[in-house]
């Protein structure tokens, strides 16, 4: 099991596709930041934790979007050939979903140290602020539904037909960046930081403490949830998935 998943890393890590949408994912974080963020989020400073929650939201359609191009690879014609090499090693089918939901997961997990870095890079160079830390636990909230939800439905359209997550793709970029979900069920969160602090109280340093509603929690904990079930449901019902 080990050596199919280092075997999957590696290839996917070393693919053309997954090099060309970590630049584009690159590329489109520094603009954000410096067309955005630099400018501040509802009124708060580009260092807020408002600010920096709406940076990770805002980025979070395209690193979804790469996830899910990556993860329609796993179901198509390609991947049949790649089995083949990988059929000799004893391991279920739960632990193949279990591995490839790995791999997404490292794929996503360097997509944004980069875009974390370049945020840390940019706040240092504009702002000389260095206080990264009370950023982490936020951005967490918000990727880690998120990416498992994606990667959950991904997962269930796959199995039905490759196809189907490619017609993920379009739902994806209308609800990230036309509007879809508001609110506190805004999947990505950028609309949700974005709006949130103007319903606050101003604290004398110019910016609304930060904190999260009940319903956004919630939220959240809806998401990872449904997104677990979806992997788990695939794997639970992969007799009546699977075609004859």
């Amino acid at each position: 099991m080990t050596k199919v998943f280092g075997y999957e890393l590696k290839r996917l890590l070393t693919s053309g596709l997954f090099l060309a949408m970590l630049a584009v994912n690159a590329v489109f974080a520094w603009y954000i930041l410096t067309t955005e963020i630099i400018e501040g989020i509802a009124y708060t400073a580009p260092f807020s934790v408002w600010s920096s929650c709406a940076y990770i939201g805002k980025t979070l359609p395209i690193s979804i979007i790469t996830v899910l191009l990556i993860q329609a690879g796993y179901y198509g014609k390609q991947q049949k050939r790649v089995e083949i090499l990988t059929s000799a090693t004893p391991i279920s089918y739960a632990q193949t979903v279990l591995i490839r939901t790995a791999v997404l997961s490292v794929c996503f997990f360097i997509i944004y140290l980069v875009i974390g870095l370049l945020g840390a890079i940019f706040y240092a160079a504009f702002f000389g602020y260095y206080g990264f830390g009370a950023f982490i636990l936020p951005a967490l909230l918000e990727m880690i539904p998120c990416f498992l939800f994606a990667v959950g439905v991904g997962h269930l359209a796959g199995r039905l037909h490759c196809s189907l997550i490619y017609a993920l793709l379009p739902v994806v970029f209308i609800v990230g960046f036309v509007g879809g979900v508001s609110g506190a069920f805004d999947l990505f969160g950028g609309g949700f930081f974005s709006t949130y602090p103007l319903t606050l109280p101003v604290m004398p340093d110019g910016d609304p403490a930060f904190v999260v509603n009940s319903v956004w929690l919630l939220a959240r904990m809806i998401y990872l949830l449904a997104g677990t079930g979806a992997i788990f449901i695939n794997i639970a019902t992969r007799p009546k998935l699977t075609r004859a």
